[in-house]
């Protein structure tokens, strides 16, 4: 069953059920509130018989003096209100006038008639409501007249109370589908609309936004998917970037490893065809064995996923001869050079160190030797290292591509790169990297 039916059929069961409950109590009320009037008029025509028929100034023997005239008379009256009325002797408990009646009151009913202040006790025999009053002159009970009548108005009440309740629940019922549908189809069209909502974002789609912004649950529950549909989104973006961050790791992980890869490559083939002399095969070893362990340590880093996801790279920052540092490089990419007609000279300060990792500085500086060696054609590409206000300063003439790894290193180690090209003649990539005094 849609909810829709569902609360239609709650809201109809809920007004059905105030209607019968306020209904009862009413009626309760109404036949109460006629009981008690009958009741009232009742003990008023007992005080009132009892003053026109009986005849106290005669009252010497003790006994109970009714004048039949009046009592008869009286009694009409009263039978014409429908009312009935009968007397009982003190005596005998016996029915002396009237006809109508138990023949003999009880002496529990006797005595409780005349207990009290009041000497009144009322009963009732189905609709029937029946008072009994006591007479009493001169401290002595001299009998007890008993009034009845129906309750009137019962039946005729209860039947136009029936009518009137289903008249109500009629009235009420249709209200009820009415306003039930109304709030229901309200609810379903917000509930379908979520629907669809969370439909669409199984589909990848979370763009959408609810409009409804109300303080209900509703609104509420409106307000939590869009928020999942925002959080959702932002894991989207954040999975794109992950990916282009591996793209650019797996390009930038070929790139860094093949500086090394590089170098033990040119020095094995020199080693395998001899061409290095027997002073050089030393030094060939030692940086074959350099250039091991550095590349070791680019995939130790550059394979920690979590390093690479939150975009950080550890640096082991120590003082390193600059110069020295510049002139293997050169040396390492001095044949490469040599296959575009380019010369390498490496200048400024002998003894400049830098404070900083040096694999990564190395990197930095093969890329942009190496840049430089791609988009230079015979000519002359000048490396240079310089100490500069508690700085060290390296400069490379004209570059190329690979600037995204070196900016990121560069600000890594606190530094700066400034790029100074002009047309035709060449550019000039200045890196300036500062003191461990004045490193953070």
């Amino acid at each position: 069953m849609k909810i829709m039916h569902q609360q239609m059929l709650a809201f109809l069961a809920i007004l059905m059920t105030m209607i019968v409950i306020v209904g009862f109590l009413f009626a309760q009320f109404m036949f109460h509130s006629v009981y008690e009037q009958t009741y009232s008029n009742l003990n008023n025509y007992a005080t009132t018989f009892f003053s026109l028929v009986v005849d106290t100034e005669e009252d010497n023997e003790k006994k109970l003096n009714v004048d039949p005239s009046a009592f008869k008379t009286a009694r009409k009256v009263m039978s014409d209100q429908g009312v009935e009325v009968s007397i009982y002797d003190n005596k005998t408990h016996k029915r002396v006038y009237g006809s109508t009646g138990p023949k003999k009151i009880s002496e529990t009913l006797w005595q409780e008639t005349f207990s009290g202040d009041a000497r009144i006790k009322r009963t009732r025999t189905g609709e029937q409501l029946s008072v009994y009053r006591g007479w009493m002159y001169g401290g002595e009970k001299l009998g007890v007249v008993r009034v009845s009548r129906q309750i009137v108005g019962r039946s005729a009440q209860s039947t136009m109370l029936l009518e009137e309740m289903v008249a109500a629940m009629v009235i009420g019922g249709t209200l009820a589908m009415s306003l039930a549908a109304v709030i229901s189809w309200r609810w379903s069209h917000v509930i379908t609309d979520m629907q669809q909502a969370t439909e669409q974002m199984t589909e990848g789609n979370y763009e959408l936004k609810l409009t409804r912004t109300g303080k209900d649950e509703l609104g509420h529950l409106a307000r939590d998917i869009n928020n999942l549909s925002l959080a959702l989104r932002a894991q989207s973006d954040e999975i794109i970037e992950q990916e282009e961050r591996r793209k650019q790791f797996m390009a930038n992980a070929s790139h860094e490893m093949r500086t090394p890869l590089t170098t033990m490559s040119g020095l094995l083939e020199g080693l395998a065809y001899d061409v290095f002399p027997e002073e050089e095969k030393s030094r060939a070893y030692a940086l074959m064995q350099k250039e091991t362990q550095r590349l070791i340590r680019l995939v130790e880093e550059n394979l920690d996923y979590e390093k690479l996801r939150a975009n950080k790279i550890v640096l082991r920052k120590q003082k390193i001869d600059a110069y020295k540092m510049i002139s293997d490089l050169s040396n390492q990419l001095a044949s490469k050079a040599a296959h575009e007609e380019t010369t390498i000279a490496v200048l400024g300060d002998q003894q400049a160190t830098v404070f900083g990792d040096q694999d990564r500085l190395t990197q930095v500086l093969f890329n942009l030797i190496n840049n430089a060696i791609q988009f230079t054609q015979k000519g002359q590409i000048k490396v240079s290292v310089d100490r500069q206000h508690n700085a060290t300063i390296f400069k490379v003439a004209d570059t190329g591509i690979g600037m995204a790894i070196v900016k990121q290193i560069i600000t890594l180690h606190d530094g700066d790169i400034a790029i100074d090209s002009t047309p035709k003649v060449g550019t000039t990539i200045t890196v300036t990297i500062p003191d461990q005094q004045t490193a953070n």
